[in-house]
């Protein structure tokens, strides 16, 4: 594992600059870029410090779940988010909707979508994902975009429900392009998160909503029909009798 003095074909400091972050750190290959941006929160890191991987051997998703995180596929990085406490329920879904606009801007033409409660899909197929954590006074932020993956190149187990912006898009994206646009939005979107999502945030996902008036099962409350998502986050599930109950933790998968 290296430090790396270069990223995408410019000095690390350039980055720090172009993105108004405290610190950058590129690495070869990391464990988990949020595990390394939870001891930087530690040694003191301030808000939108940057932690970047080519590669990590031990990437992660929900529930411990593995993240493929192939050497030079993919946007691995992890971001310090300004919080006095943990991470606001509703975090991974503002941290989702600045990814997604990211995606977008790198991508012309693109519309990503955005599954309950931290996953980025297009046309139906999961793109990225996204992992908040607490972090000693921030919130660690973890983001993988899949960018480069080919059609085949996903291992067996997800070839059939991931893809990358590149395979969609069909054009060469510049990985540079993507993670400053994802810098400028996470700013944009996250820079003093309130209680609940702010009007204009929750219209939008509303509009990204790929579970929307769907058949889901959830692990919280079972099967239903998903009716949006709360202001604070929370899935409005409509159960078989009619009646609605919010999910605020747990899996969801489409029926």
């Amino acid at each position: 594992m290296a430090l790396l003095t270069h990223w995408d074909g410019e000095p690390v400091q350039v980055w720090q600059d172009v993105w108004r972050a405290p610190l950058v750190e590129a690495h070869d290959v990391l464990g988990s870029t949020n595990d390394r941006a939870r001891e930087l929160a530690v040694q003191g890191a301030a808000p939108f410090s940057v932690v970047l991987a080519e590669a990590q051997s031990a990437g992660r998703g929900r529930s411990g779940a593995v993240w493929h995180s192939a050497p030079g596929e993919g946007l691995w990085v992890s971001v310090l988010l300004p919080a006095d406490e943990g991470p606001p329920p509703h975090l991974a879904l503002l941290v989702g909707v600045a990814a997604a606009r990211a995606a977008e801007r790198a991508c012309t033409g693109l519309e990503v979508g955005i599954k309950w409660p931290n996953d980025l899909e297009v046309e139906g197929r999961k793109v990225g994902g996204i992992l908040c954590e607490h972090g000693h006074g921030s919130v660690v932020a973890g983001i993988g975009l899949n960018v480069r993956h080919r059609p085949g190149a996903f291992p067996e187990e997800i070839a059939w429900r991931a893809t990358s912006l590149e395979a969609a898009h069909r054009v060469r994206v510049s990985m540079g392009a993507l993670a400053t646009a994802l810098m400028h939005e996470l700013r944009a979107t996250c820079a003093a998160p309130g209680p609940h999502l702010a009007p204009g945030v929750h219209g939008e996902l509303a509009r990204r909503d790929v579970l929307r008036d769907g058949r889901v099962v959830t692990q919280q409350a079972g099967q239903g029909v998903a009716r949006g998502v709360e202001p604070d986050g929370a899935l409005l599930l409509e159960q078989p009798d009619g009646s609605r109950v919010r999910v605020v933790a747990g899996s969801v998968r489409k029926l």
